[in-house]
């Protein structure tokens, strides 16, 4: 088995304390130019209750109308100017605020970010509920995004994982500004938040920044992490009917959770299946029979499950025939053992996209405050790599025969009417 030579970090990484509480992770890279640098909030979607469905993500949106010292137009300004990028979004499971900008302007980073967390006043909160409700409305109006949003519903039924991370028109437009505070104060605390930074930097000037911009974040009481029961997923069939020019469709099992090791496994599982131009169904759907232009799998893991999915888009009058060859080649992968040699191919290309997209001090960023908050420290690449390297064709065998079969399997399928015939998972 080839050997992968990680290269290593001048300085390598960091986990500290500021003196409120805040956990603050860094890496040097002293041979780049850039600095990201993020605040994580464990709190996302999962974690909301049923009228309130929406409230991180609006809450995330509040945050850049404006502090007590720095309008709208200032705050951005002060990135972008200095050729960054300042932005946010909002995950199931947690939320990130982030800036990227030179390594000259760390100081001007932390101070932005910092005002926006500690001393934002929610300006214009009915304007900004408009533009939410205008999210969700461009999100229903692009078929991709939509049947992402239907199959999680199915898949969770009736539970926050399955809600719509930015909401639904009802939930956001009878949230309250009353609520957004609340929401703030239970969850914007030092002993609920990571900030994670990575680029050409000293750690300890970055510490002293940091520590500056964030005193004013006082300790708060700690909720339970994760906020929400496992799921009981859903199976069977569920079709929306919609005049769209294709059928859209995602067919998925139920998946690990974030600190189960069997999520390894499924990564080459995934892959073999779904996951690149020379995968399974991406050779026999689009390069042989010609059917789709995407299809592709994915997959999402969160603190108490996760899911393993397929998705496809093809023209009506091919939607039973993709879904036949779909479900012969899940059958396929599910019946006949895999190679070693499909097993290498895919943990390479697995280990490839892994590193190459650490080349980015962004994703080195995002990848030290995801392990710490799933994990509570940040895992080696080295331990991450040995694991890949790990997986044997038997344990991608088993895992297929345990979990890719009727019982288990939910389908979700977006398109005109009359379009889908199947009555049955052919699994």
């Amino acid at each position: 088995m080839a050997q992968t030579s990680l290269p290593r970090a001048e300085g390598g990484q960091q986990t500290r304390s500021l003196a409120n509480g805040v956990t603050l992770l860094t890496e040097r890279l002293p041979y780049v130019r850039s600095v990201s640098l993020g605040v994580w909030i464990k709190t996302g979607s999962a974690c909301e209750l049923p009228h309130l469905t929406g409230i991180s993500h609006f809450l995330e949106h509040l945050f850049f109308k404006g502090t007590s010292t720095r309008t709208t137009r200032q705050l951005m300004e002060a990135i972008e100017s200095r050729g960054g990028h300042l932005n946010a979004y909002t995950s199931r499971d947690y939320t990130c605020v982030y800036a990227k900008t030179l390594d000259t302007h760390l100081a001007t980073a932390a101070e932005i970010l910092g005002d926006i967390i500690c001393d934002s006043q929610f300006f214009d909160f009915e304007k900004e509920r408009n533009v939410v409700l205008e999210e969700i409305a461009s999100n229903e109006d692009v078929p991709e995004d939509y049947i992402h949003d239907l199959f999680v519903s199915d898949l969770f039924p009736k539970h926050s994982l399955g809600a719509p991370v930015s909401g639904t028109h009802k939930s956001v437009s009878g949230i309250t500004l009353e609520d957004v505070r609340a929401h703030y104060a239970r969850w914007y605390h030092p002993q609920n938040m990571v900030i994670s930074v990575a680029g050409n930097l000293d750690a300890d000037e970055a510490l002293d920044l940091i520590e500056k911009a964030f005193a004013p974040l006082k300790p708060g009481n700690t909720p339970v992490v994760p906020a929400y029961d496992a799921p009981t997923f859903g199976t069977g069939i569920d079709a929306c009917r919609r005049k769209i020019a294709q059928s859209h469709y995602c067919i998925g099992f139920p998946g690990p959770a974030t600190d189960d090791p069997v999520r390894f496994v499924y990564d080459i599982l995934g892959n073999a299946l779904g996951g690149g131009s020379t995968s399974r169904l991406f050779e026999r759907i689009r390069e042989q029979e010609g059917l789709s232009y995407a299809i592709y799998t994915f997959q999402s893991a969160y603190y108490r499950a996760g899911l393993l999915g397929v998705y496809a888009a093809v023209a009506p009058e091919n939607l039973d025939r993709a879904l036949s060859m779909t479900f012969e080649e899940i059958r396929r992968i599910r019946d006949e053992r895999i190679s070693s040699e499909e097993v290498g191919l895919n943990r390479e290309q697995l280990k490839g996209s892994l590193l190459m997209a650490l080349e980015d001090t962004f994703h080195r960023m995002s990848r030290m405050a995801k392990s710490y908050m799933y994990h509570g420290r940040v895992v080696p690449l080295e331990e991450v790599i040995a694991k890949i390297d790990a997986v044997t064709s038997e344990e991608v065998h088993e895992l297929a025969n345990a979990i890719l079969q009727a019982q288990s399997c939910m389908l979700t399928v977006l398109g005109p009417k009359n379009a889908l015939h199947l009555k049955e998972i052919p699994l």
